[in-house]
């Protein structure tokens, strides 16, 4: 009779050798597919790194840049540079490196939905009055009328400033009741049917897997996507990642050079349509699956629908003519080809996500120097151009007047300047306090901090300066500067107003 002791024996080295076999032919294979793509593409490291190099001398470049070359297979290539790489230091900056991929957050909220549907969970074709009645735009807007699938392609018709403020920059309670609050009360509606790109439509979305699922978008996610796909350094939660190791926004100007360094986005404000932070290994297994159609996560002809266009726009972004959208990619041409892109950016942080499905290859890129968020899609024509032997070069140098004129553009803005900071005295304390909004927008606070003055908007928070018009108040919150006037007890932002709260 076996004993215990040898059962525990042989099923422990049972567990070691499966975790050694599964984990080892994904290594092995991500080695060699480098390996194969620099014996197929010889020139393609040295052209590729010479030319970010020189990008980066040129105009002064001081962020960070990453792109990765991802294949069928998964990664094929990859290049990280920054300030520190070029000056011959070490960077925290690579492949594992946590960035905030923005928007494109969009196509794996399409995807999630679409698993949903094929778990017969929901169908994208029912209405939002099915699966939130909740949600009546004060009765003004049929909701029977809108689909799910409608949502997702941005061609569901309304708009809302508050709620969308809250879920990307400033935060809110927490509930979904709060957000619905928002929509019923402050919106916009456009009848026409027409694409009209926001995040509203990919967040109320995310309300819908919570109604009928029971368990959040963010888990969902999880469970449906992450997990799968082992994306095991992925997560919709900040609060997952060490905050030192997420890549910041650089907000920079050519005058003033760094002018705001660090990472705008809280748990709360990580939603449906931009809330994913994920690193290029992860993404690198996202993009290869939804090249090869894998059947981890859909069968081939739903990949095929989730990638085909489910409405029609005529746009030209950089050098990308967009005729179309699926359920969270934009399906675009370049130099003949089709392409499904999906770009991100925040606060100087740009992300591109493409691939073009004809040639099963595709492109990651990510920079957050403010004043380069076309950088990430200049260098993806390029290396496609590359690998594809197109005259990369010569199409480089025709591209690289629209990268020019937004880098000026952006080097150009003028920020508030020390010289500008509210001095703390008496007079100027009678601005301090909380105010409230009657319309539910998040509380504004000014308090005295060591002689100076801090501006908290929700989970936003930045140093109080003195207009050069001397006419009222700014303050740069990472994300946004802000104009505002206090006139006794009233603040007024924008077309906003709030009233201090009596202590």
């Amino acid at each position: 009779m076996i004993k215990i002791n040898q059962i525990y024996r042989a099923g422990f080295l049972a567990l070691f050798l499966l975790m050694v076999f599964s984990c080892k032919p994904g290594k092995e294979v991500s080695s060699q597919n480098q390996k194969k793509f620099r014996q197929e593409n010889p020139l393609f490291s040295s052209k590729f790194e010479n030319r970010v190099k020189g990008l980066y001398k040129e105009k002064g470049l001081l962020g960070d840049f990453i792109l990765a070359v991802v294949d069928e297979n998964g990664l094929a290539y990859s290049f990280a540079f920054n300030r520190e790489v070029s000056g011959g230091g070490k960077s925290p900056l690579h492949t594992g490196s946590p960035i905030y991929i923005a928007s494109a957050t969009k196509a794996f909220t399409g995807t999630l939905l679409k698993i949903l549907e094929k778990r017969k969970i929901l169908d994208l074709n029912r209405s939002l009055n099915d699966y939130l009645p909740q949600l009546t735009y004060d009765n003004r807007v049929d909701t029977k009328k809108i689909n799910i699938k409608d949502l997702l392609n941005h061609t569901h018709g309304t708009f809302s400033t508050r709620m969308t403020w809250k879920t990307a920059y400033l935060g809110y309670g927490g509930k979904n009741e709060e957000l619905i609050h928002d929509l019923n009360s402050d919106f916009l509606f456009d009848p026409s049917g027409k694409f009209r790109y926001s995040n509203v439509g990919p967040v109320i979305a995310g309300m819908v897997v919570e109604s009928t699922t029971g368990k959040t978008w963010k888990t969902q996610m999880k469970d449906c996507i992450f997990a799968p796909l082992k994306m095991e350094n992925t997560s919709a939660d900040v609060s997952d990642f060490n905050p030192e190791d997420i890549r910041p926004s650089l907000t920079i100007s050519g005058k003033q050079g760094v002018v705001a360094r660090g990472f705008y986005k809280k748990d709360i404000t990580m939603h449906a349509a931009g809330g994913i932070i994920s690193t290029v290994n992860d993404l690198s297994g996202w993009l290869s699956a939804n090249i090869r159609k894998d059947t981890v996560l859909l069968d081939k002809k739903n990949w095929t629908e989730l990638h085909a266009p489910t409405t029609a726009q005529d746009k030209e972004y950089f050098t990308y003519h967009r005729s179309g959208y699926s359920l969270g990619w934009d399906i675009a041409e370049y130099h003949g080809e089709r392409i499904l892109t999906r770009f991100g950016g925040l606060a100087g942080i740009s992300f591109h996500m493409s691939f073009i499905p004809a040639k099963k290859i595709g492109i990651i890129a990510f920079s957050n120097d403010s004043r380069a968020y076309l950088l990430p899609h200049l260098m993806a024509n390029y290396a496609y151009n590359l690998v594809r032997s197109m005259p990369a070069d010569s199409i480089f140098k025709s591209e690289k007047p629209k990268f020019d004129e937004s880098f000026k553009k952006e080097d150009e803005i003028s920020y508030p300047t020390g010289l500008q900071l509210l001095v703390g005295s008496r007079g100027n304390d009678d601005i301090t306090g909380t105010y409230k909004n009657s319309e539910g927008w998040p509380v504004i606070s000014i308090e005295k901090k060591e002689n100076r003055y801090l501006f908290e908007w929700g989970i936003l928070n930045g140093k109080v300066y003195k207009n050069k018009k001397g006419d009222g108040y700014s303050t740069h919150l990472g994300v946004l500067t802000r104009d505002f006037e206090i006139r006794g007890d009233t603040l007024l932002t924008g077309s906003l107003v709030y009233k201090k709260v009596a202590e």
